[in-house]
């Protein structure tokens, strides 16, 4: 069973972050809507009672007349009747003068004589303490008076129309909270759904082989395409890097396995022989064996390490020039003996590229070794040249160099070159794989005064967008 990582910390459930989010969002819409319904209930239920009101007050007035100097009214009870039971009527008729001549003496609101002509009024009021609605109405007089108008002021308190909105907001307010409770549970089961194909990827990763490394194949929604593309990915690089390690490991098994098996067979000889001529010999071929190890062991690290800088695609700005002015000193300095025609050619201008400065320096240092140990008796140049889009590094000689019929074998890992080197034939290879992995390339000629070149051809450095 995997343990868990120290890194990832288990936080919230992404279903439960999304249930609460849902859920806010809907008690919010809830709310809204409670508050929007109940003002439209408050309206809805005062204009309905204004009407009836105003009806009842219209009643009035159709029973009002003029006779003989006085203002005469008659109230129908079916006026009064109209406004319902729960609620207290008050009604009062005034005359021209401002006399109640019928209704309530003590009920004597305001009257607005200038707004009379405006047909049924409605005002809040107030009667003994008690808030009331009511409907103002003017009947045109045939007097000669400032105000010519019979008055009807008809009230009612508020308790029917308040009950009847209370009633309606209690009902909404019921549907409400059961549809969203049902909305709520609903979003609970979609959202439930809508995550399964996470526990379907959890599911495919836990229960593969710890050594199945191939790409998931599975069906999965738009939005997570993206996460399972990454997880094939990087168990794409996984295998590459796995590759990798495995055959760095075969190849050092292979190619160790001879020298340290004769390493052994001479030690055991020399422990053997009692001659001492004869153990001289042995401990002088002792000591170069070991000095073969030696290089195979330090090339097939090399090459390890290449291996594996190339696939982290490490990528720097790195000045050519500098770079192999640093490795020349570096290698130079080590050699007892260099050729008494040595020289760095490079441009005035930085030779800028974008790759990994150790891998680069490993390639450069492996082609001066070769050119100082196995050619150049007399000359090594090293040549920078650049048109702006491409730089060339050429490295020149006057050794034998290397049979053209050769050129492409020895791009490959662990071929023989004879000649007794020592080591596993990893320069090139190396060298290979290093401008393979900068979108370079490595080439080799033999110039026109005979002298052999190996060049290395690079992309120029470009500016990211």
């Amino acid at each position: 069973m995997l343990g868990r990582s120290p890194h990832v910390v288990a936080g919230r459930s992404l279903y439960t972050r999304l249930v609460v989010r849902v859920g806010a969002v809907l008690l919010v819409s809830a709310a809204v809507l409670l508050i929007a319904i109940w003002i439209s209930t408050q309206l809805a239920a005062r204009q309905a009672y204004d009407r009836i009101l105003a009806g009842s007050a219209l009643q009035i007035a159709e029973n009002t007349w003029y006779d003989h100097g006085e203002v005469n009214v008659d109230v129908p009870l079916a006026a009064l009747s109209m406004l319902g039971t729960g609620d207290h009527a008050i009604y009062a008729v005034f005359d021209p003068r401002g006399r109640v001549i019928a209704g309530d003496a003590e009920f004597r609101p305001e009257i607005p004589w200038n707004e009379l002509e405006q047909g049924p009024l409605l005002r809040d009021g107030d009667y003994l303490g008690t808030p009331v609605r009511m409907a103002i109405i003017g009947r045109r007089m045939p007097v000669d008076s400032p105000h010519p108008w019979a008055v009807i002021v008809l009230a009612q308190t508020n308790n029917a129309r308040m009950s009847f909105a209370q009633s309606l907001g209690g009902k909404a307010l019921v549907v409400i909270v059961a549809m969203s409770a049902l909305t709520i549970l609903a979003a609970m089961f979609t959202l439930y759904q809508a995550l399964a194909p996470l526990k379907r990827i959890e599911a495919a990763i836990r229960e593969r082989d710890l050594n199945d490394l191939s790409p998931l194949s599975l069906t999965v929604p738009a939005e997570t395409h993206a996460l399972v593309s990454a997880i094939n990915a990087f168990m794409e690089r996984l295998v590459v890097h796995r590759a990798t390690m495995r055959r760095v490991i075969g190849d050092a098994a292979h190619q160790l396995r001879t020298p340290v098996t004769a390493l052994v067979a001479q030690m055991e000889l020399l422990a053997t022989e009692p001659s001492e001529e004869k153990r001289q010999r042995h401990l002088a071929l002792l000591r170069e064996r070991t000095r073969h190890l030696g290089a195979l062991v330090n090339q097939l690290i090399n090459h390890a390490m290449v291996q594996h800088r190339n696939d982290s695609r490490l990528q720097e700005r790195i000045d050519l020039a500098d770079l192999v002015r640093s490795q020349m000193t570096e290698v130079l300095s080590n050699r007892a003996r260099t050729p008494h025609d040595l020289a760095l050619d490079v441009p005035p201008l930085p030779c800028l590229i974008q790759g990994d400065p150790i891998a680069l320096g490993e390639a450069i240092k492996n082609i001066l070794d070769n050119a100082l140990q196995y050619g150049a008796p007399g000359l090594l140049h090293v040549r920078l040249d650049s048109d702006g889009q491409r730089h060339r590094l050429s490295f020149i000689d006057d050794g034998p160099g290397i049979a053209a019929e050769d050129w492409e074998r020895l791009r490959k890992p662990f071929a023989p070159r004879g000649e007794n080197r020592m080591g596993a034939s990893l320069g090139l290879s190396i060298v290979e794989e290093v401008m393979r992995a900068h979108a370079g390339e490595m080439r080799f000629a033999y110039l026109p005064d005979g002298h052999f070149a190996v060049m290395l051809d690079f992309p120029a450095w470009q500016e990211p967008a």
